[in-house]
């Protein structure tokens, strides 16, 4: 009865002590969730046309007639012409992304039977980049200059000089850019549960990280640039006589420009920068049936990239120079010199080039868990960390240069008389220059650094005076002894890099160059004529140059430390496997004598 009373006496007492711990048993908890998004998105076309269309005539056309005697003066047509188109179409776009995230998640004061903590972090950085340029200069030139004096007597023709010059240029420039540069800059900081002072039966912590930053860049850049010449010079004095024609020097210059130049080009800068860190859990005064943090931390950085560069350069020239003087008499015939002198350029050059970095740098930092002091039926810590790296880079380069030239020099003095013809010095010179030049370029230079660093759980040992593990071989505190779970860690670091490039360049010079000297005489006497000489100088050039240029840097960097209970230093299955020799022996030792005693005493 004694007894009895002793007994029920002590589950009163027993009752009372535990019922402020039951007052605050039971406890739910803190929960928060924290979300950030930016999102940037930018679209621009520009677009650029420049024309010019020049039609220039200029002529010199003195008509003389008479019955008797004709007597004109120098004849003079001279002509500038200039034709120019400047067209440039071009988009700048900046985008800079800064997210700054902090999420603090308090512990409990919770005894018995406690959940807790529970934190959810999410930050999204998005950027869009579209981007198109298109740039047209077009220069049309059509320019005839022309001397034609005409002398008509029924008796004698006296004229001066006779010259044409002519220079002509036509132009046409165009440009076509896109600029991006896109900067995203993301830091998160989490801390949940820690400080909790539960005893038994205690959950608890658990939290998700979750960073992500998305950068997409489109760039199309169309340039062309078309020169298109139609240069005519001509000097054509005619003298028609009954009687004598007397001509001075005659001349035709003429000076031929066409040019084409257009550029593409593309430029896109992308920077990304990723800074994580998560502290989920610490020191734990949980004794028995104890729960814990667990962690989960991902990481993602996309880069896509995609450049579009088309450039083209026509120049079609078509440059004529003629010196025709035409003397007809009944007499003789009395002329100077005469010459045709031209010089023609046709050029073309054309360059589509793209360029893009990217840059990536991404660091994650878990801590799960901490020391515990739980000694049954312990679970505990576990981490996942996750990062990925991916870079996408596409470009296209296409450049065409095309110089089409043809041009035509002549001096073809014609003299007819029924009496002598004399003539003086005949000369044809010319230079002639077509040129295409082409370049497509790719540029693309990646780098990607990513640095991951885990801790889950704690460096758990037996210290020296353990109840549970008396054998000890370290002398860290003591982790669980009987049912133990504990730390685990996944870590999982991804770098993906393509890069995809192609480059055609053409570069056509197509030239046609004629240069002739032909004079012509017919007389009824005698002819006389003085030297004859044409020259020319031709130059037909084709330069094309397609590249690719991929730079490519990764850098990856791991470390993990995942320790618990149950790493072959302590733990209730540790105590087995670090006694096993020794008790094996004593065991065996006990066993055997107990044995050989139970058989000798039968």
């Amino acid at each position: 009865m004694t007894k009895k009373l002793c007994a029920i006496a002590a589950a009163v007492g027993a009752l009372v002590w535990a019922a402020p711990a039951v007052a605050s048993g039971g406890g739910g908890g803190p929960g928060a969730a924290q979300a950030g998004v930016q999102a940037a998105n930018t679209a621009q076309w520009a677009g650029s046309a420049a024309i010019s269309k020049q039609n220039a005539v200029n002529a010199n056309v003195p008509v003389s007639i008479a019955g008797h005697n004709v007597y004109s003066g120098p004849s003079t047509a001279t002509q500038n012409a200039d034709s120019s188109a400047k067209s440039k179409a071009s988009n700048d776009a900046e985008t800079n992304q800064t997210q700054n995230q902090t999420q603090n998640v308090g512990g409990s004061s919770c005894a018995v039977g406690c959940g807790g903590a529970g934190g959810a972090q999410i930050g999204a950085q998005l950027a869009n980049t579209e981007q198109g340029a298109k740039s047209k200069a077009v220069s049309d030139q059509n320019a005839v200059n022309a001397d034609v004096p005409v002398s008509i007597a029924g008796g004698n023709v006296s004229s001066g000089s006779s010259t044409a010059d002519q220079t002509a240029n036509s132009k046409a420039d165009s440009k076509a850019k896109n600029d991006a540069d896109t900067t995203q800059n993301q830091t998160q900081n989490q801390t949940v549960g820690g400080g909790s002072s539960c005893a038994l039966g205690c959950g608890g912590d658990g939290a998700a990280q979750i960073g992500a930053q998305v950068a997409n860049t489109k760039q199309d850049a169309d340039s062309k640039a078309i020169s298109k010449q139609n240069a005519v010079n001509a000097n054509v004095p005619v003298s028609i006589a009954g009687g004598d024609v007397k001509s001075g020097d005659s001349s035709a210059t003429q000076k031929a420009d066409s040019s084409a130049e257009s550029k593409a080009k593309n430029d896109a800068d992308t920077n990304q920068t990723q800074n994580q860190t998560q502290n989920v859990g610490g020191s734990s005064s949980c004794k028995l049936g104890c729960g814990g943090a667990g962690g989960f931390q991902a990481g993602a950085q996309v880069a896509n990239t995609e450049q579009w560069a088309d450039s083209k350069a026509i120049s079609d020239q078509n440059a004529v120079n003629a010196d025709v003087p035409v003397s007809v008499a009944g007499g003789d015939v009395y002329s100077g010199s005469s010459s045709a002198d031209q010089t023609a350029n046709s050029e073309a050059k054309s360059k589509a080039a793209n360029d893009a970095d990217t840059t990536q740098h991404q660091t994650q930092t878990q801590n799960v868990g901490g020391d515990s002091s739980c000694k049954l039926g312990c679970g505990g810590p576990g981490g996942a960390q996750i990062g990925a790296q991916l870079a996408n880079t596409e470009q296209w380069a296409d450049s065409k240069a095309i110089s089409k030239q043809n041009a035509v020099n002549a001096n073809t003095p014609v003299n007819t008389a029924g009496g002598d013809i004399t003539s003086g010095p005949s000369s044809a010179t010319q230079n002639a220059e077509s040129e295409a030049s082409s370049k497509a370029k790719n540029e693309a230079e990646t780098s990607q650094d990513q640095e991951q660093t885990q801790n889950v759980g704690s460096d758990c040992g037996c210290r020296h005076d353990s109840k549970i593990v008396p054998e000890v071989r370290d002398g860290h505190d003591c982790g669980c002894g009987a049912g133990s779970g504990g730390a685990g860690g996944f870590q999982l670091g991804v770098q993906k890099a393509n890069t995809e490039q192609w480059a055609d360049s053409k570069a056509i010079s197509k030239q046609n160059a004629v240069n002739a000297n032909t004079p012509v005489n017919t007389a009824g006497g005698d002819i006389t004529s003085g030297p004859s000489s044409a020259m020319q100088n031709v130059s037909s050039e084709a330069k094309s140059k397609a590249s690719n240029e991929a730079e490519t840097t990764q850098c990856q960097t791991q470390n993990q430390n995942a320790y618990s209970g149950r790493d072959g230093k302590c733990g209730h299955d540790r105590k087995k496997g670090h006694d096993r020799k020794k008790g094996h022996d004593r065991k065996d030792s006990y066993d055997r004598k107990r044995g050989h005693d139970a058989r000798n005493e039968r």
